[in-house]
């Protein structure tokens, strides 16, 4: 290098060129020289991990994006290699009391440090990639925590890029940053509150992923799809998406169904009122013929029987033997406040099928019978202009 440097000296001087102009063209090819070397060497790193990538991932068992990661890290080391590389020979190619060293060192440190920057961030989404994986982790909101690190990385990264502009410790600066606390707390409030917020959530198990929730006052009403550190994604029945910031869910009263989900079974309360004009006491004829629909109480006193009590008895025995009801949970017909509009009678019993549809389908099969049947124990239902018997 130093022959080739003298000899283009001694050429440049031969042409009539100054001393000035000699040691500038001098300096000029140096760097020249430094950074082809640099990249000579980037492109050899570059040509080896094409040459091993498929080698090194095919014993690695990550999805298609975190082996995309795994290539982003080797490629951000090669270039750390190369800049480094380059941060050592730079001072050969100036004079150490430069200005163009100074500026070509910082802007190296500047993007060793974007590399590194990259390198960690890219770590934090292979952990998250694996984690939420796991069944243990799979429901819990840990997507905000990444996030939080993140931040926490991209701040560290910018307070030692000014570090190296500036030429001051990291550590001064961060001292120095206390008066600005005030400001930054204020400009990410948002991210510290969703943060805390997403401790909360997560340490009292709140909510999850997955969870259907139902939120006051909001259109929110919905599957938990996402749970971020700013905002709880949500979509709704008819396929919007609802974002919500993440400290709303500890300040606004929400109903999360997942121990409907989790339980044996999906509550079913029907109601519908009947005609108490349409009362009465069975004789024994009609004791003989309602006989095939409900097993007759052992009463001594037929004639003290009722047709709302056997029509009660039929729609217990009808539940009983649903397949679609659990019987292992509550299982009642019950009489409600008698009022102006008749009497209230309620079904109350949970279906083994939680899904919405199924759910709704095996609700509307009680109905209907218990609507349809009402006549064959002479009981008219309740509404308003129905005729007086």
């Amino acid at each position: 290098m130093e022959k080739l440097l003298g000899m283009v000296k001694n050429w440049l001087v031969e042409l009539g060129f100054g001393e000035h102009i000699t040691t500038e063209a001098e300096i000029f090819i140096k760097c020249g020289i430094v950074l082809l070397i640099s990249t000579i060497l980037w492109i050899v790193l570059r040509i080896m991990l094409a040459f091993i990538k498929d080698k090194l991932l095919v014993h690695l068992k990550f999805s298609q994006r975190g082996k995309l990661y795994i290539i982003t890290i080797f490629k951000r080391i090669i270039s750390i290699i190369a800049l480094v590389f380059l941060l050592q020979m730079l001072p050969e190619a100036f004079d150490e009391k430069s200005k163009a060293l100074s500026w070509c060192l910082k802007i190296d440190v500047i993007a060793i440090i974007i590399c590194s920057i990259a390198i960690t961030d890219n770590i934090l989404k292979i952990c998250y990639d694996i984690i939420s994986k796991k069944n243990r982790y799979k429901q819990k909101p840990i997507k905000g925590f990444l996030q939080i690190l993140q931040i926490g990385i991209y701040f560290i990264g910018v307070i030692l890029v000014v570090a190296a502009i500036i030429e001051k410790s990291p550590l001064g600066l961060l001292t120095g940053l206390g008066a600005f606390a005030a400001v930054l707390s204020f400009i990410f409030k948002d991210t510290i509150l969703g943060f805390v917020a997403g401790i909360q959530l997560s340490y009292n198990d709140m909510v999850r992923p997955g969870d259907w929730i139902v939120i006051d006052n909001t259109l929110a009403n919905g599957v938990v799809t996402d749970i971020s550190l700013i905002t709880v994604k949500i979509q709704n029945f008819d396929n919007t998406i609802i974002n919500v910031p993440t400290y709303s869910l500890i300040n606004t009263p929400f109903q999360n169904w997942r121990g409907m989900d989790e339980s044996g079974g999906r509550r079913i309360t029907l109601n519908f009122n009947i005609d108490m004009n349409s009362v009465r006491y069975c004789d024994s004829l009609e004791l003989e013929k309602l006989s095939q629909y409900v097993i007759m109480p052992a009463s001594k006193e037929k004639e003290q029987i009722t047709n709302l009590q056997l029509y009660r008895m039929y729609l217990l025995k009808m539940i009983l033997e649903n397949p679609q009801i659990n019987k292992e949970l509550m299982v009642m017909i019950r009489y409600l406040q008698p009022g102006p509009q008749g009497i209230p009678v309620q079904i109350y019993c949970f279906s083994k099928n939680k899904s919405w549809v199924t759910y709704e389908g095996i609700q509307a099969a009680i109905l209907e019978q218990a609507i349809a049947s009402a006549s064959i124990f002479g009981i008219k239902m309740f509404q308003i202009g129905y005729p007086a018997p």
